[in-house]
Protein backbone atom coordinates (compact mmCIF):
# COMPACT_ATOMS: atom_id res chain seq x y z
CA UNK A 1 0.00 0.00 0.00
CA UNK A 2 1.36 3.44 -1.00
CA UNK A 3 1.64 5.74 1.99
CA UNK A 4 2.55 9.43 1.90
CA UNK A 5 2.79 10.64 5.48
CA UNK A 6 4.20 13.94 6.67
CA UNK A 7 5.49 15.17 3.31
CA UNK A 8 4.75 18.15 1.09
CA UNK A 9 2.44 17.22 -1.76
CA UNK A 10 2.49 19.02 -5.07
CA UNK A 11 -0.74 19.46 -6.99
CA UNK A 12 0.25 16.66 -9.37
CA UNK A 13 0.90 14.33 -6.42
CA UNK A 14 -2.50 15.15 -4.87
CA UNK A 15 -4.32 14.53 -8.15
CA UNK A 16 -2.41 11.24 -8.54
CA UNK A 17 -3.60 10.09 -5.12
CA UNK A 18 -7.22 10.77 -6.06
CA UNK A 19 -6.88 9.05 -9.45
CA UNK A 20 -5.26 6.01 -7.81
CA UNK A 21 -8.01 5.77 -5.19
CA UNK A 22 -10.76 6.06 -7.81
CA UNK A 23 -9.13 3.18 -9.69
CA UNK A 24 -9.21 1.02 -6.56
CA UNK A 25 -5.48 1.07 -5.94
CA UNK A 26 -4.43 0.85 -2.28
CA UNK A 27 -3.20 4.28 -1.20
CA UNK A 28 -3.26 6.44 1.94
CA UNK A 29 -2.50 10.09 2.51
CA UNK A 30 -2.28 12.47 5.45
CA UNK A 31 -5.10 15.01 4.94
CA UNK A 32 -2.98 17.68 6.68
CA UNK A 33 -0.93 17.95 3.50
CA UNK A 34 -3.80 18.15 1.02
CA UNK A 35 -4.99 21.50 -0.29
CA UNK A 36 -8.27 22.67 -1.78
CA UNK A 37 -10.07 21.59 -3.89
CA UNK A 38 -8.24 18.26 -3.76
CA UNK A 39 -8.85 17.88 -0.01
CA UNK A 40 -12.63 17.91 -0.51
CA UNK A 41 -12.30 15.44 -3.38
CA UNK A 42 -10.21 13.09 -1.25
CA UNK A 43 -12.58 13.23 1.73
CA UNK A 44 -15.59 12.62 -0.53
CA UNK A 45 -14.23 9.49 -2.24
CA UNK A 46 -12.69 7.98 0.90
CA UNK A 47 -16.00 8.46 2.78
CA UNK A 48 -18.15 7.11 -0.06
CA UNK A 49 -19.79 3.69 -0.17
CA UNK A 50 -17.72 1.24 -2.16
CA UNK A 51 -18.52 1.54 -5.83
CA UNK A 52 -20.01 5.03 -5.48
CA UNK A 53 -16.71 6.97 -5.24
CA UNK A 54 -17.14 8.69 -8.60
CA UNK A 55 -20.64 9.88 -7.72
CA UNK A 56 -19.28 11.26 -4.46
CA UNK A 57 -16.55 13.09 -6.41
CA UNK A 58 -19.14 14.73 -8.71
CA UNK A 59 -21.12 15.94 -5.71
CA UNK A 60 -17.98 17.29 -3.96
CA UNK A 61 -17.07 19.57 -6.87
CA UNK A 62 -20.61 20.46 -7.95
CA UNK A 63 -21.10 24.20 -8.03
CA UNK A 64 -17.38 25.08 -8.15
CA UNK A 65 -16.61 27.56 -10.95
CA UNK A 66 -13.82 25.32 -12.28
CA UNK A 67 -15.51 21.97 -11.65
CA UNK A 68 -15.09 20.88 -15.27
CA UNK A 69 -11.36 21.57 -15.22
CA UNK A 70 -10.95 19.76 -11.85
CA UNK A 71 -12.79 16.68 -13.14
CA UNK A 72 -10.83 16.61 -16.41
CA UNK A 73 -7.53 16.90 -14.50
CA UNK A 74 -8.39 13.90 -12.32
CA UNK A 75 -9.79 11.70 -15.09
CA UNK A 76 -6.84 12.48 -17.40
CA UNK A 77 -4.34 11.22 -14.80
CA UNK A 78 -3.17 7.67 -15.40
CA UNK A 79 -3.67 5.53 -12.25
CA UNK A 80 -0.48 4.05 -10.82
CA UNK A 81 1.76 6.48 -12.73
CA UNK A 82 5.20 7.08 -11.20
CA UNK A 83 7.38 9.73 -12.88
CA UNK A 84 10.67 8.55 -14.34
CA UNK A 85 13.57 10.30 -12.65
CA UNK A 86 16.90 9.50 -14.33
CA UNK A 87 20.05 9.22 -12.25
CA UNK A 88 23.39 10.73 -13.22
CA UNK A 89 24.42 7.28 -14.43
CA UNK A 90 21.43 7.23 -16.79
CA UNK A 91 22.40 10.52 -18.48
CA UNK A 92 26.20 10.42 -18.10
CA UNK A 93 26.88 8.97 -21.54
CA UNK A 94 24.98 11.82 -23.21
CA UNK A 95 26.87 14.60 -21.38
CA UNK A 96 29.73 16.20 -23.34
CA UNK A 97 33.14 16.52 -21.64
CA UNK A 98 34.27 19.90 -20.33
CA UNK A 99 36.32 21.58 -23.05
CA UNK A 100 38.27 24.82 -23.16
CA UNK A 101 38.87 27.60 -25.65
CA UNK A 102 41.74 28.70 -23.37
CA UNK A 103 42.63 26.13 -20.73
CA UNK A 104 41.84 27.37 -17.23
CA UNK A 105 40.53 30.73 -18.47
CA UNK A 106 37.73 30.43 -21.06
CA UNK A 107 35.56 27.27 -21.03
CA UNK A 108 33.69 26.19 -24.13
CA UNK A 109 29.90 26.35 -23.97
CA UNK A 110 29.82 28.43 -20.78
CA UNK A 111 30.08 32.07 -19.68
CA UNK A 112 33.35 33.69 -18.59
CA UNK A 113 33.34 37.18 -17.04
CA UNK A 114 36.21 39.65 -17.47
CA UNK A 115 35.94 42.36 -14.80
CA UNK A 116 37.94 45.55 -14.39
CA UNK A 117 37.57 49.29 -13.96
CA UNK A 118 37.23 51.67 -16.86
CA UNK A 119 40.55 52.33 -18.57
CA UNK A 120 42.22 49.16 -17.34
CA UNK A 121 42.35 47.55 -20.78
CA UNK A 122 39.43 45.06 -20.74
CA UNK A 123 38.54 45.63 -24.38
CA UNK A 124 42.23 45.54 -25.33
CA UNK A 125 42.59 42.13 -23.69
CA UNK A 126 39.45 40.82 -25.42
CA UNK A 127 40.71 41.99 -28.81
CA UNK A 128 44.18 40.55 -28.13
CA UNK A 129 42.62 37.13 -27.44
CA UNK A 130 40.63 37.39 -30.67
CA UNK A 131 43.85 38.17 -32.57
CA UNK A 132 45.57 35.12 -31.09
CA UNK A 133 42.73 32.82 -32.16
CA UNK A 134 42.53 34.22 -35.69
CA UNK A 135 46.31 34.12 -36.26
CA UNK A 136 47.13 30.98 -34.22
CA UNK A 137 49.61 32.89 -32.03
CA UNK A 138 48.96 30.84 -28.89
CA UNK A 139 47.49 32.24 -25.69
CA UNK A 140 49.56 34.41 -23.30
CA UNK A 141 50.58 31.41 -21.16
CA UNK A 142 51.66 29.52 -24.31
CA UNK A 143 48.54 27.32 -24.36
CA UNK A 144 47.77 26.29 -27.95
CA UNK A 145 44.85 27.58 -29.99
CA UNK A 146 42.36 24.71 -30.36
CA UNK A 147 40.75 25.97 -33.58
CA UNK A 148 43.26 28.31 -35.28
CA UNK A 149 41.85 30.75 -37.78
CA UNK A 150 38.31 30.45 -36.42
CA UNK A 151 35.84 33.33 -36.51
CA UNK A 152 35.29 35.66 -33.56
CA UNK A 153 32.10 37.68 -32.92
CA UNK A 154 32.49 41.01 -31.12
CA UNK A 155 29.26 42.50 -29.75
CA UNK A 156 30.23 46.17 -29.69
CA UNK A 157 27.52 47.42 -27.37
CA UNK A 158 29.52 50.58 -26.68
CA UNK A 159 29.08 51.48 -30.37
CA UNK A 160 32.60 52.67 -31.19
CA UNK A 161 33.68 50.33 -34.02
CA UNK A 162 36.41 52.73 -35.16
CA UNK A 163 38.37 51.92 -32.00
CA UNK A 164 38.34 48.23 -32.86
CA UNK A 165 39.39 49.03 -36.44
CA UNK A 166 42.33 51.10 -35.22
CA UNK A 167 43.48 48.40 -32.80
CA UNK A 168 43.19 45.63 -35.36
CA UNK A 169 45.14 47.81 -37.81
CA UNK A 170 47.90 48.14 -35.21
CA UNK A 171 47.93 44.38 -34.71
CA UNK A 172 47.76 43.78 -38.49
CA UNK A 173 44.90 41.46 -37.78
CA UNK A 174 42.94 39.61 -40.45
CA UNK A 175 39.77 41.67 -40.09
CA UNK A 176 37.81 39.24 -42.27
CA UNK A 177 37.66 36.85 -39.27
CA UNK A 178 36.36 39.43 -36.78
CA UNK A 179 32.61 40.08 -37.07
CA UNK A 180 31.03 43.03 -35.29
CA UNK A 181 27.46 43.05 -34.11
CA UNK A 182 26.22 46.62 -34.15
CA UNK A 183 22.96 48.29 -33.21
CA UNK A 184 20.38 49.55 -35.66
CA UNK A 185 20.66 53.19 -36.68
CA UNK A 186 19.77 55.46 -33.77
CA UNK A 187 19.65 52.60 -31.24
CA UNK A 188 21.88 50.93 -28.69
CA UNK A 189 22.20 47.15 -28.57
CA UNK A 190 19.87 45.63 -26.00
CA UNK A 191 20.29 41.87 -25.70
CA UNK A 192 17.21 41.86 -23.52
CA UNK A 193 15.18 42.39 -26.70
CA UNK A 194 14.23 39.40 -28.90
CA UNK A 195 15.36 41.09 -32.13
CA UNK A 196 18.95 41.49 -30.91
CA UNK A 197 19.01 38.01 -29.38
CA UNK A 198 17.81 36.61 -32.72
CA UNK A 199 20.46 38.58 -34.61
CA UNK A 200 23.29 37.29 -32.42
CA UNK A 201 21.92 33.73 -32.56
CA UNK A 202 21.82 33.83 -36.36
CA UNK A 203 25.37 35.21 -36.51
CA UNK A 204 26.56 32.35 -34.29
CA UNK A 205 24.71 29.78 -36.44
CA UNK A 206 26.26 31.11 -39.63
CA UNK A 207 29.79 31.95 -38.47
CA UNK A 208 30.38 29.08 -36.01
CA UNK A 209 32.66 31.26 -33.85
CA UNK A 210 35.33 30.05 -31.48
CA UNK A 211 34.70 33.05 -29.24
CA UNK A 212 31.90 35.58 -28.65
CA UNK A 213 32.91 38.78 -26.85
CA UNK A 214 30.13 40.92 -25.33
CA UNK A 215 31.45 44.37 -24.47
CA UNK A 216 30.02 45.22 -22.02
CA UNK A 217 27.18 44.11 -19.71
CA UNK A 218 26.29 47.64 -18.62
CA UNK A 219 25.95 48.70 -22.28
CA UNK A 220 24.15 45.62 -23.56
CA UNK A 221 21.21 45.66 -21.16
CA UNK A 222 18.73 48.52 -20.72
CA UNK A 223 17.43 47.20 -17.40
CA UNK A 224 19.31 47.29 -14.10
CA UNK A 225 22.13 45.04 -12.93
CA UNK A 226 21.22 44.84 -9.26
CA UNK A 227 18.00 42.85 -9.46
CA UNK A 228 18.15 39.12 -10.19
CA UNK A 229 14.81 39.28 -12.02
CA UNK A 230 16.18 41.95 -14.36
CA UNK A 231 19.17 39.76 -15.22
CA UNK A 232 17.75 36.23 -15.24
CA UNK A 233 16.42 36.34 -18.81
CA UNK A 234 19.54 37.96 -20.29
CA UNK A 235 22.06 35.75 -18.49
CA UNK A 236 19.94 32.70 -19.30
CA UNK A 237 20.05 33.63 -22.99
CA UNK A 238 23.85 33.95 -22.94
CA UNK A 239 24.21 30.58 -21.21
CA UNK A 240 21.99 28.93 -23.81
CA UNK A 241 23.82 30.67 -26.65
CA UNK A 242 27.29 29.60 -25.49
CA UNK A 243 26.12 26.02 -24.99
CA UNK A 244 24.26 25.82 -28.30
CA UNK A 245 27.10 27.42 -30.30
CA UNK A 246 29.67 25.36 -28.34
CA UNK A 247 32.04 28.31 -28.12
CA UNK A 248 33.60 30.54 -25.49
CA UNK A 249 31.63 33.59 -24.37
CA UNK A 250 33.46 36.40 -22.57
CA UNK A 251 31.25 38.98 -20.90
CA UNK A 252 33.15 42.21 -20.22
CA UNK A 253 32.03 43.72 -16.92
CA UNK A 254 32.81 46.75 -14.76
CA UNK A 255 33.61 47.04 -11.07
CA UNK A 256 31.75 49.14 -8.53
CA UNK A 257 33.23 52.29 -7.05
CA UNK A 258 35.16 51.69 -3.82
CA UNK A 259 33.23 52.57 -0.61
CA UNK A 260 35.66 55.37 0.19
CA UNK A 261 34.80 56.98 -3.12
CA UNK A 262 37.08 59.08 -5.24
CA UNK A 263 40.03 56.72 -4.96
CA UNK A 264 41.77 55.14 -7.89
CA UNK A 265 39.82 52.21 -9.29
CA UNK A 266 42.35 51.02 -11.88
CA UNK A 267 44.74 49.63 -9.28
CA UNK A 268 42.11 47.93 -7.08
CA UNK A 269 43.31 44.35 -6.54
CA UNK A 270 39.96 42.80 -7.45
CA UNK A 271 37.90 40.33 -5.52
CA UNK A 272 34.54 38.89 -6.51
CA UNK A 273 32.78 41.43 -4.31
CA UNK A 274 34.21 44.32 -6.36
CA UNK A 275 32.26 43.48 -9.52
CA UNK A 276 29.24 45.72 -9.97
CA UNK A 277 25.63 44.57 -9.98
CA UNK A 278 24.01 41.46 -8.59
CA UNK A 279 26.06 38.46 -7.53
CA UNK A 280 23.82 36.46 -9.86
CA UNK A 281 26.10 37.48 -12.74
CA UNK A 282 29.20 35.85 -11.28
CA UNK A 283 27.20 32.95 -9.87
CA UNK A 284 26.20 31.92 -13.38
CA UNK A 285 29.70 32.36 -14.85
CA UNK A 286 31.94 29.31 -14.59
CA UNK A 287 35.11 31.44 -14.72
CA UNK A 288 35.55 35.02 -13.54
CA UNK A 289 38.69 36.95 -14.45
CA UNK A 290 39.94 40.17 -12.89
CA UNK A 291 42.22 42.79 -14.45
CA UNK A 292 43.93 45.67 -12.68
CA UNK A 293 46.90 48.01 -12.87
CA UNK A 294 49.76 47.04 -10.53
CA UNK A 295 51.64 49.85 -8.84
CA UNK A 296 55.27 48.78 -9.18
CA UNK A 297 56.91 52.04 -8.08
CA UNK A 298 56.52 54.82 -5.51
CA UNK A 299 54.06 56.68 -7.79
CA UNK A 300 50.96 55.22 -9.45
CA UNK A 301 51.28 55.00 -13.24
CA UNK A 302 48.06 54.48 -15.24
CA UNK A 303 50.24 53.12 -18.04
CA UNK A 304 51.93 50.68 -15.69
CA UNK A 305 51.89 46.88 -15.96
CA UNK A 306 48.64 44.95 -15.53
CA UNK A 307 47.80 41.68 -13.82
CA UNK A 308 45.19 39.29 -15.23
CA UNK A 309 44.09 36.58 -12.83
CA UNK A 310 41.24 34.15 -12.27
CA UNK A 311 38.97 35.11 -9.37
CA UNK A 312 36.65 32.11 -9.71
CA UNK A 313 36.98 28.76 -11.43
CA UNK A 314 34.29 26.10 -10.96
CA UNK A 315 35.96 23.72 -13.38
CA UNK A 316 39.44 23.03 -12.03
CA UNK A 317 42.60 24.51 -10.58
CA UNK A 318 43.24 28.25 -10.73
CA UNK A 319 45.89 29.12 -13.35
CA UNK A 320 48.88 31.26 -12.45
CA UNK A 321 48.22 35.03 -12.84
CA UNK A 322 49.70 36.70 -15.92
CA UNK A 323 51.05 40.17 -16.55
CA UNK A 324 51.29 42.50 -19.52
CA UNK A 325 52.40 45.98 -20.48
CA UNK A 326 51.39 48.23 -23.35
CA UNK A 327 54.14 48.10 -25.98
CA UNK A 328 54.28 51.19 -28.14
CA UNK A 329 53.94 50.77 -31.90
CA UNK A 330 55.60 53.31 -34.20
CA UNK A 331 54.43 55.96 -34.97
CA UNK A 332 51.55 55.65 -32.50
CA UNK A 333 49.34 52.99 -31.00
CA UNK A 334 50.06 50.04 -28.73
CA UNK A 335 49.80 46.28 -28.43
CA UNK A 336 49.96 44.01 -25.43
CA UNK A 337 53.26 42.41 -24.44
CA UNK A 338 52.54 39.50 -22.10
CA UNK A 339 54.65 38.09 -19.29
CA UNK A 340 54.01 34.69 -17.73
CA UNK A 341 55.01 36.25 -14.38
CA UNK A 342 52.57 38.79 -12.99
CA UNK A 343 54.08 42.14 -11.88
CA UNK A 344 54.88 42.55 -8.20
CA UNK A 345 53.25 45.24 -6.10
CA UNK A 346 55.55 48.00 -4.88
CA UNK A 347 56.25 48.13 -1.14
CA UNK A 348 58.02 50.95 0.66
CA UNK A 349 61.64 49.81 1.18
CA UNK A 350 62.62 48.94 4.76
CA UNK A 351 65.92 49.93 6.34
CA UNK A 352 67.12 46.38 5.69
CA UNK A 353 66.25 46.75 1.99
CA UNK A 354 68.18 50.01 1.86
CA UNK A 355 71.13 48.41 3.64
CA UNK A 356 71.19 45.48 1.17
CA UNK A 357 71.12 47.88 -1.78
CA UNK A 358 73.94 49.96 -0.24
CA UNK A 359 76.03 46.87 0.51
CA UNK A 360 75.67 45.57 -3.05
CA UNK A 361 76.74 48.94 -4.51
CA UNK A 362 79.70 49.13 -2.13
CA UNK A 363 81.03 45.66 -2.95
CA UNK A 364 80.45 46.06 -6.67
CA UNK A 365 82.57 49.21 -6.62
CA UNK A 366 85.34 47.29 -4.81
CA UNK A 367 85.64 44.10 -6.92
CA UNK A 368 88.69 42.85 -5.00
CA UNK A 369 86.65 42.67 -1.83
CA UNK A 370 86.52 44.54 1.47
CA UNK A 371 87.18 43.42 5.01
CA UNK A 372 84.14 43.22 7.26
CA UNK A 373 85.44 45.88 9.67
CA UNK A 374 85.90 48.30 6.77
CA UNK A 375 82.36 47.64 5.60
CA UNK A 376 80.98 48.19 9.12
CA UNK A 377 82.94 51.44 9.51
CA UNK A 378 81.67 52.87 6.22
CA UNK A 379 78.15 51.60 6.96
CA UNK A 380 78.01 53.33 10.34
CA UNK A 381 78.71 56.61 8.55
CA UNK A 382 75.63 55.88 6.38
CA UNK A 383 73.45 55.15 9.40
CA UNK A 384 73.63 51.32 9.30
CA UNK A 385 74.71 49.56 12.49
CA UNK A 386 76.80 46.37 12.64
CA UNK A 387 73.85 44.02 13.26
CA UNK A 388 71.90 45.41 10.30
CA UNK A 389 74.92 45.09 7.98
CA UNK A 390 75.46 41.45 8.97
CA UNK A 391 71.74 40.73 8.44
CA UNK A 392 71.98 42.25 4.98
CA UNK A 393 75.08 40.17 4.27
CA UNK A 394 73.21 37.03 5.38
CA UNK A 395 70.24 37.73 3.10
CA UNK A 396 72.55 38.39 0.13
CA UNK A 397 74.16 35.04 0.95
CA UNK A 398 75.06 33.52 -2.46
CA UNK A 399 76.09 36.89 -3.91
CA UNK A 400 78.73 37.58 -1.25
CA UNK A 401 81.65 35.18 -0.81
CA UNK A 402 84.55 35.07 1.65
CA UNK A 403 87.88 35.44 -0.12
CA UNK A 404 89.93 33.47 2.49
CA UNK A 405 87.36 31.79 4.71
CA UNK A 406 85.11 33.40 7.28
CA UNK A 407 87.56 33.20 10.22
CA UNK A 408 90.76 34.08 8.35
CA UNK A 409 92.52 37.33 9.31
CA UNK A 410 92.79 38.64 5.78
CA UNK A 411 89.29 37.54 4.79
CA UNK A 412 87.23 39.97 2.74
CA UNK A 413 83.68 40.12 1.43
CA UNK A 414 83.55 39.95 -2.34
CA UNK A 415 80.51 40.41 -4.59
CA UNK A 416 79.77 37.60 -7.05
CA UNK A 417 77.01 37.65 -9.65
CA UNK A 418 75.16 34.34 -9.45
CA UNK A 419 72.66 33.46 -12.16
CA UNK A 420 69.48 31.88 -10.83
CA UNK A 421 68.47 28.55 -12.27
CA UNK A 422 65.97 29.33 -15.01
CA UNK A 423 65.43 25.81 -16.33
CA UNK A 424 61.63 26.13 -15.91
CA UNK A 425 61.63 28.99 -18.39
Amino acid sequence: MRQLWGVMLTQRMQVQLIADRLAGLPVQADVRFLTQPWLNCWIAITSATSGLEQDALYKAIAGLPDQKEILQTILATRPGYVPSIPSLKDIASDLPPIEWVWKGWIPRGMISVLGASQGSGKSFVAMDLAFRIVHNIGFPDSSPIVHPGANVIYVDAEAVPQILKERTDQYRMDQSRLFLMLADQGEMIDLGLPKYQDRLTEMAATLKPELIIIDSLSSVHSRGQNNVEDLRSLVGYMIRLAGWANCGLVLVHHIRKPPSGGGRMMNVDLGMEDLSGSGYITQQARVVMGLHVVQTGPEFDPNGPRELKVLKNNLGAYPKPLGFVFEQIHPDGAKLKWDRNAPQVYHEPTQLDECKEWLEDLLRSNPDGMKANEVVKIGSEQGFNRNLIFRARSELDVNIQNTLGRKSKGNAWQWVDVLEDDSAG
